[in-house]
């Protein structure tokens, strides 16, 4: 360690300077609980998409949302007894079947707008 009142170069257990008689503390570097970083590999956790598959049953369409909440169901079980290459499979098909069931819901509304406007015009064009 050096010395800070003179720069000398002393052995790391000394408690005095050997140049300038200074008394010496050693330096502590802190350490700190640091979180291991989040696993990505084969040990993370692997998504149910459960609450995606229910919103998209609910408010866009049932046939496809159920089949959703089918697989997002079967993850977890599937987790729990190691079948993690499975488990991922459902997941797969899970967010899928949502996002076809969000995509069948959307595809009803802007048909029913059309429709609507559609309708709307003929009838305002059939009064005069």
């Amino acid at each position: 360690m050096y010395c800070p009142n003179c720069g000398a170069h002393n052995a790391e257990n000394a408690t005095r300077c050997v140049n300038c008689g200074n008394a010496l503390q050693p330096i502590t570097t802190p350490t700190a609980n640091v979180p291991p970083p989040p696993q990505f590999g084969p040990q993370a956790t692997v998504p149910n998409y459960l609450i995606p598959a229910i919103l998209t049953t609910v408010f866009c369409c049932l046939p496809f949302g159920v089949v959703s909440i089918v697989y997002a169901a079967q993850v977890n079980g599937k987790v729990e007894v190691g079948d993690r290459p499975g488990a991922i499979e459902s997941s797969r098909k899970a967010r899928l079947w949502a996002w076809v069931s969000f995509g069948a819901g959307l595809v009803v509304i802007v048909l029913s707008v059309l429709f609507g406007v559609l309708s709307a015009l003929l009838s305002a064009g059939a009064n005069y």
